[in-house]
């Protein structure tokens, strides 16, 4: 099992782990505050695609907390590289999503087209996150663009996100609808996929050895740091269950109860 000693890089996921909404879970400030005195590096890498890398550095700071855009790795980010990667600039892209995804895949020199008009010019992906104002129209124009031949991406699987009130749809539910209308399969971006760990541990230069990931999710924050070869710790602030490890056939490092919990073992092993 991987040491929490040896920890000198930590990403982090958001919702269910550091914050539910715009409440922060209890033992916040705690944890960044030893972060900080061991000389620890860190990084915020979320799955939410409603938000630009700007929102969270904002959010930090209401929660006392200093951060940079460099510390923040989304799942849009990393959409955009893949798109730039694989589409030539310019190409017109057509999101189900929010004003994050599109602020960033604009940026990132695309086209953008959304809403429920169908895009005047040639579509060559699909980018699919969560939308709270989605529509059987958004539904409908995403089918035919898919079955027309564009590229259909996830910015991330999840079937739900964490609120104060309880688990609410997220990116993955609005994904199953257009997996069933066009019997397509999306390219999945955001965690498990191993490309935003490597974005962030490329930026710190840290070694899987002492990287560990920090989430609430099994099955993408542990399952995403299984695969990308470093340690995983899970807390049970957001999704996942303790019953709900014996159902997968891997397992986190560590389970805790909380970042606060979490907050205390290093305080303890670096004690």
């Amino acid at each position: 099992m991987a040491d929490l000693n040896s920890i000198q890089t930590l990403l982090l996921d958001g919702d269910g782990v550091l914050w539910r909404s715009d409440e922060p879970i209890p033992g916040l400030n705690e944890l960044f505050r030893v972060l900080e005195e061991r000389n620890i590096n860190w990084a915020l890498l979320t799955n939410n695609a409603t938000r630009a890398a700007q929102h969270y550095v904002d959010k930090f700071e209401k929660f006392g907390i200093r951060a940079s855009v460099e510390n923040i790795f989304t799942s849009t980010g990393v959409t955009a590289a893949y798109l730039r990667e694989h589409f030539d600039e310019g190409a017109g892209v057509y999101i189900i999503g929010e004003i994050g995804l599109a602020e960033t895949l604009r940026g990132a020199g695309f086209d953008v087209f959304s809403g429920e008009e169908m895009p005047e010019k040639p579509i060559a992906a699909v980018v699919v996150a969560m939308d709270r104002s989605l529509t059987y129209r958004k539904l409908d124009i995403a089918t035919r663009l898919i079955r027309d031949g564009a590229a259909f991406i996830g910015t991330n699987p999840d079937k739900t996100i964490p609120t104060p009130y309880g688990l609410s749809p997220g990116s993955g539910t609005m994904q199953a609808a257009l997996i069933a209308s066009t019997d397509v399969e999306p390219i999945i971006i955001g965690k498990p996929q191993t490309a935003i760990f490597e974005a962030a541990m490329q930026h710190f230069n840290a070694c899987p050895e002492t990287t560990f990931m920090v989430g609430d999710r099994l099955e993408t924050d542990i399952l995403g740091a299984v695969r990308a070869g470093i340690g995983s710790i899970l807390v049970l602030t957001g999704a996942s269950t303790r019953e709900m490890i014996a159902q997968q056939d891997y397992a986190p490092d560590y389970v805790f109860e909380s970042i606060k919990e979490l907050a205390e073992a290093l305080n303890n092993y670096h004690g």
